[in-house]
């Protein structure tokens, strides 16, 4: 009798401990996030209103000193979106060079001026990331003086991105040498403007390597072929098993290291369907 029951008791366990597993695999799976920054902010008008009707905790990241900045921002703060300034900074190619960019070569008193005016243009902002700043992003100085006048003019209440502008960017050991939160991008959804398909799979991407490590970040702009995927991908985005949230929540999780993720690094990314249209 003993001998009949075992095997039975052995499946069952067996069975049990495989539905456990399933299920624990698929909290994992849920507690996986994603954040999303739209750049750019009020350049265009007409593209900035639009990115502001996509779905979810999207991050919206403001151009200081246009003409449409503030207003949009404070539309956007109604909402109950994260903002953030997207503060301009030197790049490498001297072409590249924008009004009210903060640059190496300035003084110390106009760069200090400069920052906090970019600061303060921007209403309601939760976070700072760099426009541009190839160059600058380099300069440990000119990015531990960043941070030192966040820490100045905000506590440690504000976070900062570091978009990664240059692979040898010091800006995130300057954020965390001042105490302040800090997270890099990890995926440049529409880097040069590219087709709907490139978008797509660069958001697939971002959803892989959040299924991997736990957490993801990725940046886009508000373009036209940009709306028009994450308009659809947000929208189902419950069914890759994240969730979107806003900036301020990754980059204020310390309880757990963020990991290293390589740019080649390899990842089973979901293949786009039947269903999607380009």
């Amino acid at each position: 009798m003993k001998n009949s029951v075992s095997p039975i008791k052995t499946c069952l366990y067996w069975a049990l401990s495989f539905f456990m597993l399933a299920s624990f695999s698929l909290q994992a799976k849920e507690q996986a996030r994603i954040a999303l920054i739209i750049d750019d902010m009020g350049i265009q008008k007409d593209l900035s209103l639009s990115a502001l009707q996509l779905p979810g905790a999207v991050t919206y990241s403001f151009l200081p000193f246009t003409a449409h900045t503030q207003a949009l921002a404070n539309l956007a703060h109604r909402q109950g979106k994260e903002l953030m300034l997207h503060a301009p900074m030197q790049a490498i190619e001297l072409e590249e060079r924008e009004t009210h960019e903060l640059s190496a070569d300035m003084g110390g008193r106009a760069f200090e001026r400069l920052f906090i005016r970019q600061l303060q243009d921007i209403p309601h902002i939760a976070g700072v990331n760099n426009h541009k700043g190839s160059l600058l992003t380099q300069n440990y100085p000119a990015m531990s003086h960043i941070m030192q006048l966040i820490k100045a003019q905000h506590g440690d209440t504000l976070f900062f991105v570091d978009s990664k502008t240059a692979p040898a960017s010091v800006a995130q050991k300057a954020a965390t040498d001042f105490g302040l939160a800090t997270i890099g991008r990890d995926v440049f959804l529409d880097h040069n403007d590219p087709s709907q398909m490139v978008i797509r799979r660069q958001f697939r991407r971002l959803i892989a390597l959040a299924q991997r490590h736990g957490k993801a970040l990725g940046i886009a702009h508000p373009r036209v072929n940009t709306l028009a995927v994450l308009q659809d991908e947000l929208h189902r985005i419950s069914a890759y098993g994240v969730q979107l949230v806003p900036v301020s929540e990754l980059a204020f999780a310390t309880n757990k290291k963020a990991p290293h993720i390589k740019p080649e690094e390899e990842l089973k990314i979901p293949e786009l369907g039947e269903y999607d249209i380009f």
